[in-house]
C-alpha cells in the first residue's frame, strides 16, 4: 500500500512533464510567430518547430518574412529549415554561445513601380527580432544551397536575376580567444549566377572593433551577361547582345579607411547586332544610330588578340565615402586595349597593412595638431 502511494505522485509527475514536453512545440511556435509580427512593415511566420532539447537546440520549418501590404508577390526571407543549437564545448570553456544552420534559404528584393511595390528590408528591427529567437552568441553561422534574387515585377518583360546555389561559412563570430586562436572572424563563400558564371568570396574580419575592420576578396567567372540582358536593357544606357563577365575585388577597411580595387573583364562584348536591336527589339533610327556608336567605342578600346574589355579601378578613401580614380580607370582601359590583356584573376595585393599604414599619417597628424 505504501509502494502504490508513492507511485501515484511519480505517475503524475511523469504525465505532467510528458504533457509539457509535447506541449512546448506549439508553445515555442506560438512564440516565435508573435516575435515575427511585431509592428513594422514586415510580417512572418514559421512551420513546424522541433527541440532537441538534448542537444541544447532548435529548428524551424517554412519560415517567412514579408510585405505585410500584400503588394509583392515575393517574400523578403524564406528558408525551409533553421537550427540554432548551444555550443557545449564553449559552455563548458564558460562561454555561451551558439550556432546556426540555415538549409535552402532565399532573400528576394524587388524594385517596384512605387514603394509599395517595392522590398528591400531597410528600416527594420532584425536584429533584435534575431536576439529574441536565439538570445546566444553565434560563433557560427552555415548556410546551404542559398539564393539571393532581384525582381522588377513593372518592366517589360520582368527582371529576374539571382545568385544560388549558395554556401556560406561564418566563423568565430563572437571575436573569443575561449573558442579560437585568434581574435579573426572568417568568411568562405561561393555561388552560382543564373545559368553560367561562378562567385566566390573569402576574408576576415574583426567585429570587436567599433568602425568596420575587414579583408575581403571576391572573384567572379565565366559569368554570361546575356542572362542578365533585361536588367541590363532596364538600368543601362545601352543593350548587350553577348559577353562574359570575369571580375575581381580586393577591399581592406580600417578606422573608417578602405583601400582596395575593382577589375571587371568582359569578353567577346557584342554592344550592337541588327537581329538583336533592329529585328527582335523595333529599335528606331536614333536608338539605332546611338547602339552603334556604342558599338565602336567598344570595338575601339577592346583589346583585339584576346577580344575583351577591362581596366582596374582603384578604390580609396573611406567607407562612407570611397573615391574612384577616373584618369587611373580610364588608363587600365587603354593599357589593356593597346598594351597588355588583363588578367581578371585575384592579384593578392591588398591586405589590412596596406589601410593600416595608409591611415597611421592621419591618425599621427591629428596628434601633432593636439599637443600630443
Amino acid at each position: 500500500m505504501t509502494r502504490k502511494l508513492w507511485l501515484y505522485p511519480l505517475l503524475v509527475i511523469a504525465l505532467l512533464l510528458l504533457s509539457a514536453r509535447i506541449a512546448m512545440p506549439y508553445a515555442a511556435q506560438w512564440y516565435i510567430n508573435k516575435t515575427l509580427s511585431q509592428p513594422g512593415s514586415y510580417d512572418g511566420r514559421v512551420g513546424d518547430v522541433d527541440l532537441m532539447l538534448w542537444r541544447g537546440a532548435y529548428s524551424l520549418e517554412q519560415v517567412l518574412l514579408y510585405k505585410e501590404n500584400g503588394e509583392v508577390d515575393k517574400p523578403l526571407f524564406r528558408a525551409n529549415y533553421v537550427e540554432f543549437s548551444l555550443l557545449w564545448s564553449a559552455l563548458f570553456d564558460g562561454s555561451a554561445v551558439g550556432s546556426v544552420i540555415i538549409r535552402e534559404p532565399e532573400i528576394n528584393f524587388v524594385d517596384g513601380r512605387d514603394q509599395s511595390r517595392s522590398q528591400i528590408g531597410r528600416n527594420e528591427n532584425w536584429l533584435s527580432i534575431a536576439n529574441q529567437l536565439f538570445p546566444l552568441k553565434i560563433d557560427r553561422l552555415d548556410i546551404f544551397n542559398g539564393q539571393i534574387a532581384f525582381h522588377n515585377p513593372d518592366t517589360t518583360p520582368q527582371i529576374h536575376i539571382s545568385l544560388h546555389d549558395i554556401r556560406l561559412i561564418l566563423r568565430n563570430l563572437v571575436n573569443s580567444r575561449d573558442l579560437s586562436k585568434d581574435m579573426v572572424a572568417t568568411l568562405n563563400a561561393t555561388g552560382q549566377t543564373a545559368e553560367q558564371g561562378y562567385i566566390s568570396a573569402s576574408g576576415s574580419m574583426d567585429p570587436s572593433t567599433a568602425k568596420p575592420t575587414f579583408d575581403i576578396n571576391v572573384e567572379a567567372s565565366n559569368v554570361a551577361l546575356v542572362n542578365f540582358r533585361n536588367l541590363l536593357d532596364t538600368y543601362a544606357p545601352f543593350d548587350l547582345e553577348a559577353g562574359s563577365l570575369e571580375f575581381a575585388m580586393e577591399l581592406a577597411a580600417d578606422n573608417g579607411s578602405i583601400t582596395g580595387y575593382a577589375k571587371p573583364v568582359i569578353h567577346n562584348v557584342e554592344v550592337f547586332s541588327w537581329k538583336g536591336d533592329i529585328e527582335r527589339d523595333g529599335d528606331g533610327p536614333f536608338e539605332a544610330i546611338g547602339e552603334m556608336a556604342s558599338a565602336f567605342v567598344t570595338e575601339l578600346f577592346e583589346n583585339q588578340s584576346e577580344d575583351q574589355i577591362a581596366t582596374r579601378i582603384p578604390i580609396e578613401g573611406t567607407l562612407s565615402d570611397p573615391e574612384t580614380d577616373t584618369f587611373s580607370t580610364l588608363g587600365g582601359v587603354l593599357k589593356n586595349a593597346f598594351i597588355k590583356a588583363m588578367q581578371g584573376s585575384l592579384e593578392n595585393s591588398i591586405t589590412l597593412d596596406d589601410v593600416k599604414t595608409e591611415s597611421e599619417p592621419d591618425e599621427a597628424s591629428a596628434e601633432d595638431a593636439a599637443g600630443v
